[in-house]
């Protein structure tokens, strides 16, 4: 060869190396897009009973965050309220409750006179066995096909691009 390169070696080469960027950028608009599903995924089995919603706080602050960064992109969805886990996993074991104040408005079955008194309670272990009540790990795996294959079309549209 004089001197002369291979043709289109220089466009093969560029296009190799913004592979990796094309792919991550894919990936992360995947994830943003499968993160929101989940989301509303899991908001939606809260509304619709595998809790007793009362104020709808849990349902609320199920959040989701997609992180992306050279070559690499990560989405998180989940709650930071402390009861949220409890509620996720359930819970069996011993609970300390600790001392408080009670208002009570009626003793021995009958009403006080006063209309409610509050009386100290003294602290105690009481054995709790909660059973788990998902709605993250379920909306998961409800979505885990359509999550895998839009992960899989984003890193193909980005190769074949």
């Amino acid at each position: 060869m004089s001197g002369e390169g291979i043709a289109g070696l220089e466009a093969t080469i560029e296009r190799l190396q913004s592979l990796p960027g094309a792919v991550a950028d894919g990936l992360a608009r995947a994830l943003a897009r499968a993160s929101l599903d989940l989301q509303a995924d899991a908001q939606g089995k809260l509304s619709r009973g595998v809790l007793q919603s009362r104020t709808g706080a849990l349902r609320a602050s199920i959040l989701a965050t997609v992180s992306a960064s050279t070559g690499r992109a990560s989405a998180e969805i989940g709650s930071d309220l402390p009861y949220a886990a409890f509620q996720e996993y359930g819970f069996e074991g011993i609970e300390t409750v600790s001392a408080h104040l009670r208002t009570i408005k009626q003793a021995f079955g009958r009403p006080l006179r006063a209309g409610s008194e509050r009386i100290a309670v003294g602290a105690y272990d009481r054995k709790v066995d909660y059973p788990a009540h998902s709605f993250l790990r379920s909306a998961l795996a409800d979505r885990e096909p359509e999550i895998i294959s839009g992960l899989e079309a984003a890193v193909a549209e980005a190769v074949t691009e």
